[in-house]
Parts: C-alpha cells; structure tokens; sequence
C-alpha cells in the first residue's frame, strides 16, 4: 500500500500548506457573515472528525449563527468564531487574528497541571556524567540509584523553525542508544514532546522496534460529504539500525502532543514497551492552514488516524493502564521528587 511521503508533518499547533487549499468555493465576502460561514463551510466540507467527537455540525451553526450582526466589530466575531471552533475541542485547529491566537483543544489547558522538570531529571536523578546529543534533542545518561538502567530524553521530533531546517540530528540516536547498549533497561522519556514531523518519528522509533508491527491507519478527507475519505494509508514500525530491544518504560504525560503520540502509538505495539505516567494530549490528524480575506488564518484537521483496531484517540488521548497511570504534582517537583520517572524505575528489572 502506498505510504503517505515522508514530509508528513504533524504538529503541536499547526500545518502551514497554504497551496493546498480542499474544497474551497470563491473567496467569502469580507463582511462578520461571510468570514463566520466561510469558516463553517470549510469545517463542514473538510474537518474529519465529526463522528469521533459526536458533534452535530449544523447544530452548532445555528447556536452561533444568530449572534452575528452586520455592525459588529472584530473582536466579538473573532470570539463567536472561537467559540464555534471550541465546540471541536481539537488541538490541532486555531484561529489567528490581530485579537490573538485561540486553540481549540480543552486538553491543552491541562497541560500546565502537568508538572515535569528536565533540570530535576538530569541534577537530582541521573549520574553526573549525561550528555546531550542531536543539537540538544536528545538528553541520556544512567540513574545514580540504578546504573544499570538507562534514560533518554526526547524533546521534540522536529528542530529549525517551521520545522524546514535540516533534520540531520535524528541520526545522533544511533549514538545514543549504543552508548546505552550495556545498560539492563531503558526509560524513555516524551514528557513535554510537542510533536513535529511523521518521518523523524519513524526514524527514530524504529531504534526501539523489536519486531515488525502496523500500528496506526490513516484516512484523508477528499471530499465534501461526511464519508468522502481516502483509503487507508498502513504505518508500521520496524527495527533498524542500532536498536535497544530490552525492556523500556514509555513515559508520557499530557504534554505529549502529535508527532509524540505518533510515537507512543508505534512504540505500544512493542511488548517490551510499557507506557507510564499520565495521559497524551489527543492530537493526531495533519491539519491544514486557511486564510481569510480579512487576514485571518486558522487551521482544519483533515485526517482520521486510529489504531489497527479502529479505535481513535482524537481529543481522548494515550492511556497507560491503570495500574501504570501517575501525575506528577507541583509541590513534590519543587521538592526535588519526580513521581512518573520514580515509578518508572520500579518497574525495571
């Protein structure tokens, strides 16, 4: 099956792929009316999540529709308009105006109750000698308490801004996991990862493959009906290169976002792969960046991505299992205490 190109870019934010403009008719009037239903109408041709988030699209038209009036100023249609879109509740879909910049993703604001310190990681855990690799993406040593287990820090999988420098530095992870390589086990760490490009994800994940397995299937919205979506796209992981295939523990929390949950999809299909710590964002389509003719921009997820069983994790999120669910808290962070990385290490061998 075809594979989508490797310039797949997944963001914690947005997609800017201005040229490719899907089912757009002629250009709105630049009146509060025509921008409101110019963004209504592109979500009702183009948004591919409708069914997984339960929403009655028309509905929400009407409920918003009535608060606009010829006279009204920028602002208020700038917070009515966010207020349609928050109805998404989608962390890839923005709204951008000379007002600010609104996301529609409720989990995001969770993502300040997610208390997590590389400074305490690297000072009050891992052995003096850590080091740092891939222009500064990747953090890993052994533990001062454990040295016979690892650690790696991923901080992102994109570097360079809009993501359009070069991506040479996920080679540095060939390095580092055979620096590792006589370690007994591994956590590995995607706390606070806010995504970045689908092909450093497969790079990169495949050094922790231990064996060939799909893990997720995406369809692209090509149409303007609600079942208009292309066929299946089958992603899998794989091991290449130098690879780690001794029991890791897959940390995450809510600040694991996009390309970052790309990763934990792929690396949960590993039996030696455990995910701890709390719950992904819930952000996994590609979306596309509009613009309107008042200036405005805003972006629309056009993909639905699920597991091999169907199931998708669009504004739910990643879990461990119960048994392997901890938060972090403020006061014990400040305290010198990382509860998800403590909890990880027990259950290395």
């Amino acid at each position: 099956m075809k594979r989508i190109a490797k310039v797949l870019t997944i963001t914690a934010l947005l997609v800017s792929l201005s040229a490719c403009r899907l089912f757009l008719g002629p250009d709105p009037e630049n009146s509060p009316r025509g921008i409101f239903d110019s963004i209504w109408n592109d979500f009702d041709a183009s948004y591919a999540l409708f069914d997984v988030k339960g929403i009655d699209w028309k509905s929400v038209y009407h409920n918003y529709a009535e608060e606009i009036s010829p006279g009204m100023g920028g602002r208020e249609l700038f917070r009515v308009c966010s207020g349609m879109l928050e109805e998404l509740n989608d962390a890839h879909v923005n709204l951008s105006s000379p007002f600010g910049l609104f996301n529609s993703g409720r989990r995001l604001d969770l993502m300040n109750m997610e208390p997590f310190s590389l400074e305490l990681v690297k000072t009050g855990y891992l052995e003096d000698g850590y080091s740092t690799a891939g222009e500064g993406m990747f953090t890993y040593g052994t533990f001062k308490t454990k040295p016979s287990a690892g650690y790696i820090y991923i901080s992102g999988f994109a570097k360079g801004e809009n993501m359009g420098g070069s991506q040479d530095w996920i080679q540095a992870v060939n390095g580092v996991v055979k620096s590792l390589s006589e370690t007994d086990s591994l956590v590995l760490d995607i706390r606070g990862n806010r995504g970045g490009l689908v092909a450093n994800v497969e790079y990169i994940s495949r050094r922790f493959a231990a064996e060939k397995k799909d893990y997720a299937q995406v369809r692209t919205k090509n149409g303007p009906d609600r079942n208009d979506f292309s066929s299946p796209v089958v992603f899998a992981i794989k091991p290449e290169g130098t690879v780690y295939a001794k029991p890791i523990v897959l940390l995450t929390n809510a600040q694991t976002i996009s390309a970052g949950e790309w990763f934990t999809l792929a690396l949960r299909s590993q039996d030696h792969v455990t995910q701890a710590g709390s719950v992904t964002c819930g952000a996994f389509s590609l979306s596309l960046e509009r613009f309107l003719v008042n200036g405005w921009t805003y972006t629309v997820s056009v993909q639905k991505v699920t597991d091999m069983g169907g199931t998708c994790y669009e504004g739910s999120g990643l879990s461990p299992g119960a048994e392997h669910l901890v938060k972090n808290t403020g006061a014990n962070i400040e305290a010198g205490i990382d509860d998800q990385l403590e909890y990880a290490l027990s259950l290395l061998p």
